[in-house]
């Protein structure tokens, strides 16, 4: 009896956490959080990594298709012309950056069936003379195939309108 209990307990346990992992997959915080991790581990002041979040590795992994298929091809068209396509770093909003930190990840709300997930950290404290001001990042994060992927990622900027990833690689396209 008290096996069968054991095992009637762990078949709960089992499908509780099988839930918990399909609600992971559309947690709008976590492609945030992954591409956060990745900008912390590509600008490690020793041993930086080889992986950007364009990489085939996270490509289809984090962003959306729309978004991955427009990338494949912006990097695509770049190489074959020998010229950037993407000339800064779209989750620290720059050209330059230090590996994140002080990071806050909050969703925002939805709003027409897209999660607004703002990041907030500080990306230019290792810069002699910067202001060590905080750096806000909106990742427009939908659901695709029951998963949370980023469709699109805006920086602020003080004092500017809002650069949209979309947008840039858009106008690529349109040169």
């Amino acid at each position: 009896m008290k096996v069968r209990l054991a095992l009637i307990g762990m078949a709960i346990s089992l499908a509780l956490g099988g839930v918990a992992n399909a609600d992971d997959a559309a947690d709008p915080a976590a492609p945030v959080k992954q591409i956060i991790a990745i900008s912390q581990d590509i600008f490690k002041a020793d041993a930086p990594a080889k992986d950007d979040y364009f990489s085939d590795k996270w490509l289809t992994v984090l962003f959306s298709s729309a978004l991955a298929k427009q990338a494949k091809e912006g990097f695509a068209k770049a190489q074959a012309n020998d010229e950037p396509f993407i000339d800064y770093d779209p989750v620290l909003g720059g050209q330059d950056g230090c590996q994140p930190k002080d990071v806050s990840i909050t969703d925002a709300g939805i709003k027409d069936g897209v999660s607004d997930v703002v990041a907030r950290f500080r990306a230019s404290y290792c810069f002699d003379g910067s202001d060590n001001a905080f750096t806000e990042t909106h990742f427009k994060v939908i659901v695709e195939n029951g998963k949370a992927v980023i469709d699109d990622i805006v920086n602020t900027v003080p004092d500017g309108d809002p650069i949209s990833l979309r947008d840039v690689m858009k106008s690529y396209f349109e040169q």
